[in-house]
């Protein structure tokens, strides 16, 4: 494979929309979006490397065409084609094709399994000259569909031996928490025990230091990061090389498609990069050479990682590794807003972080409606009560003119901005006319949006005052009123819409 000569088609890249792949396993017709390389040829000689991306609804959130681009530009890459596979009912067709969860999430990646071993595969090997060689097939996703690529390509490295996964849901468990849970219980984990590693296998892991804030055996690791630690011991332990696994902890990444798409630079050069270059901003990176411990939760504790480890602190925090934690932001003075709001900021738990808050809500609203139907997603616990579809999209209102009153205060707008009437905005938003999916793969994307926002700002703006809705704000108080809100709906439906749901 060689990139084209041609300085206008160095770095150009078509992404081809596909809708009519019918799928016989999953039941419906699947789309697609396929990246091509430059000077991409379908009957070429030799077929391209191909990386098939679960959840590729998100590829623009990802800056995916931008990267390759540029990547391609600056002649990193070898040309490969990129298969981005929209999810549908990601919470059921992703996990692990063995056995679902505790609560029968992933009750049909078996189904998703087969569907790219019979059916995508060929289709994108016969329409795109897409190799049939396991080295060259890559399986990649993030967070739950980094768990299902990081599955597939351990039980089928006759198809693909190396996958990505950015965030890994490696905490997908066949045991509640509160029923007795243990480390063991933990699903990937036990299906890596179950069998040797192949020779050719590699895999490239990612996590950040703010993927989360849940720590269930107070260790001082969070779960994110632990869960990826242990993996990659048990991996090694089942015989596969250590300078096989590639593993990046990223300083203040948190678990969002802006942090992923920050590291698919590195990813994209571990998996297509040309021979004798060196990755993207290598010169940036911290390689931890001198520590040789096994990566697990004491020796983390003793300040010990595995030698194979990187950690990547400049994109999202400043270059050092000895940077501590970011304390968390301090709760807004009385005078920073409506005493309205006071119900909401109660609820981010004192010595919270409420940036922190908003990045764990998304994985458990998931946990608590990912699994509903339609139809029971149109439920309301009463008369005149809004259902279940209406209750979040009113969430998703509300945070994007918050988000929007703390840009604007944090330019130092002083105009007063107008309140909203929500029981106007909920019977207008169609809500119930929609897919839950739909709902949640907005909810996803606005919530990468605020964080994003929110992480722009320097310390100064958060004590910046505007007026909103006829009183003073300022933007520390909307940063703890977005989590607030959203802790005060999610124990409404806990309490009132889920325990009434009719089966």
């Amino acid at each position: 494979m060689y990139l084209p000569n041609d300085s206008k088609r160095i770095g150009s890249v078509k992404v081809v929309r596909v809708t009519t792949l019918h799928s016989g396993f999953l039941g419906r017709d699947v789309q697609l979006d396929v990246v091509l390389p430059p000077g991409h040829d379908p009957a070429a000689a030799t077929p391209y490397p191909v990386l098939y991306l679960n959840d590729g609804q998100d590829l623009r959130r990802l800056r995916l065409p931008a990267t390759l681009r540029q990547l391609y530009r600056q002649q990193l890459l070898q040309p490969f084609v990129l298969v981005a596979i929209h999810a549908h009912e990601r919470i059921q067709e992703y996990g692990t094709a063995a056995q679902p969860d505790y609560l029968e999430r992933g009750s049909r990646a078996g189904q998703y399994t087969e569907f790219l071993l019979h059916e995508l595969m060929p289709y994108v090997q016969q329409h795109y000259r897409a190799s049939t060689n396991p080295h060259e097939v890559v399986t990649a996703g993030c967070s739950l569909g980094g768990l299902t690529a990081f599955d597939f390509a351990w039980h089928h490295p006759e198809t693909a031996t190396r996958a990505g996964a950015f965030s890994g849901s490696f905490w997908w468990r066949r045991r509640a928490l509160t029923d007795g849970y243990t480390d063991a219980d933990r699903i990937m984990h036990r299906l890596v025990r179950e069998r040797e590693a192949h020779p050719d296998h590699q895999f490239w892991l990612q996590t950040g230091t703010l993927d989360e804030t849940n720590d269930r055996n107070h260790n001082g690791i969070i779960d994110a990061i632990e869960d990826t630690l242990d993996l990659m011991a048990t991996l090694v332990r089942q015989g596969l090389p250590d300078a096989r696994i590639r593993y990046l902890e990223v300083v203040g990444g948190r678990h969002n498609q802006h942090t992923w798409g920050r590291m698919l630079p590195d990813f994209l050069h571990w998996a297509f990069g040309l021979p004798d270059t060196k990755p993207p901003r290598v010169a940036l990176q911290a390689k931890i050479s001198s520590l040789t411990s096994p990566w697990g939760s004491r020796q983390r504790l003793q300040q010990r990682r595995h030698r194979g480890s990187m950690v990547f602190s400049q994109y999202l925090a400043p270059s050092t590794l000895s940077v501590p934690p970011m304390p968390p932001l301090a709760r807004p003075a009385a005078d920073q807003y409506n005493a309205y709001y006071d119900t909401y900021i109660s609820l981010v738990p004192e010595g919270t972080d409420p940036l922190a808050q908003l990045q764990h809500q998304p994985e458990q609203l998931r946990q608590l409606v990912g699994h509903l139907t339609d139809e029971q997603a149109q439920f309301a616990y009463a008369p005149g009560k809004w259902s279940i579809k209406e209750m979040l999209v009113h969430i998703l209102d509300t945070e994007r003119i918050f988000a929007y009153r703390a840009l604007r205060i944090a330019r130092q707008d002083q105009q007063p901005l107008a309140g909203f009437e929500q029981d106007d905005y909920v019977p207008a938003s169609g809500a119930n006319a929609r897919a839950l999916e739909s709902i949640l793969n907005e909810y996803a994307t606005v919530r990468a949006a605020t964080l994003s926002l929110f992480d722009s700002f320097q310390p100064e703006a958060y004590d910046r005052m505007g007026t909103a809705s006829g009183h003073p704000v300022s933007v520390r108080a909307l940063a703890f009123m977005l989590p607030g809100h959203e802790a005060h709906h999610l124990h409404i439906l806990q309490s009132r819409y889920l325990p009434n749901l009719p089966a």
